[in-house]
């Protein structure tokens, strides 16, 4: 490269000092992944988001001698970017993060969306739920501080019920007003959810409880925001962009390293598919931890009816699609 195309290419402001600094350490690969997941994570908020044809701008042709100046300026975000994913993960005393760098970026991201989401008086859940050997059914949850209506498959099960749900928290179950007394602190708030267990037990339970929150349950914006902060500082998750939900959607998924048992003798892995534009979580999901041979199951009338077949590892075992999470205006 010749000095004129060379001086060409580093024409942005602090390109002198860049230049100056000589060469540097190769880059942590951890922190390489988080670079490409926020940029695929970006780029998966793009196409998520519904396009207009009618409404699409106009090619524009940049000219060639501007060129430099966006290679430049794209050059200097990623560089603020990866500075920002080592800050939260990288611990000050030289020991190892609590969480991948990839993963807490994306949890630091997933934060900021839920933070700008709305809030309501009631809470609206609709949600598509299936598994292996039983029929597909559609349910709607309607609560609020004064009770919760149940409706499936377009039929209303039950009046408001004064006592509504509760959640578990931590050694506690809360109730809607519970939830809205939870601290958004994320070191307090991974207390609360982490109660009664230490180590790797309390890990695997923040998360648990953690997804009921996110998934299923009237949580304020603040809280949502705050709940992915303690994700952020979790260990355990892996990140998949470019996912599908049932429905065809796309998000990114996150798979847990946790089991438990599901039904008789099936461990399972928790999955979540996130939508990236907005931090909710568009389906939750369950897989076989191993496979599964359906011997430990014994039907019985009025208990069960039908047993879960026989699995391989990997196989899901169950699924909830949220087609609707969100606050509404009233119960009903």
């Amino acid at each position: 490269m010749s000095a004129q195309r060379h001086d060409d290419v580093l024409d942005f402001p602090g390109a002198a000092e860049l230049v100056a600094a000589g060469r540097t350490p190769e880059p942590d690969p951890a922190v390489l992944a988080a670079a490409l997941t926020a940029v695929r994570t970006a780029i998966d908020t793009e196409t998520a988001k519904p396009q207009d044809p009618a409404a699409a701008e106009p090619r524009v042709v940049v000219p060639l001698y501007r060129r430099r100046h966006v290679l430049a300026s794209a050059a200097a975000v990623a560089a603020v970017a990866a500075a920002a994913i080592i800050a939260p993960v990288t611990s000050m005393d030289g020991g190892s993060p609590a969480a991948s760098a990839e993963a807490a970026a994306f949890f630091g991201t997933m934060a900021d969306k839920a933070a700008g989401g709305a809030d309501g008086p009631y809470w609206k859940i609709t949600a598509t739920e299936a598994a292996p050997g039983t029929v597909t059914r559609t349910r709607t949850v309607f609560l609020g501080p004064d009770g919760l209506t149940s409706v499936e498959n377009g039929e209303k099960l039950s009046k408001p019920q004064p006592n509504g749900m509760t959640w578990r928290v931590g050694d506690k179950r809360l109730d809607w007003k519970g939830l809205r007394a939870l601290p958004t602190d994320p070191a307090r708030l991974r207390a609360e959810l982490a109660a009664g267990k230490d180590g790797a037990a309390a890990d695997e339970q923040v998360v648990t409880e953690a997804g009921q929150l996110l998934s299923f349950s009237p949580a304020r914006a603040e809280l949502r925001a705050a709940l992915y902060r303690v994700m952020a500082d979790t260990p355990g998750a892996d990140i998949r962009t470019g996912a599908r939900d049932a429905t065809g959607r796309r998000g990114t998924e996150v798979t847990w390293k946790y089991t438990s048992t599901e039904g008789p003798g099936i461990a399972t892995t928790p999955h979540w598919i996130i939508d990236p534009a907005t931090g909710g979580i568009l389906e939750e999901n369950r897989t076989a931890a191993e496979s599964y041979d359906g011997s430990h199951c014994r039907p019985s009338d009025g208990v069960d009816k039908e047993c879960t077949p026989s699995l391989s590892k990997g196989e899901p075992t169950s699924r909830r699609t949220f087609l609707f999470n969100g606050p509404v205006a009233g119960l009903g």
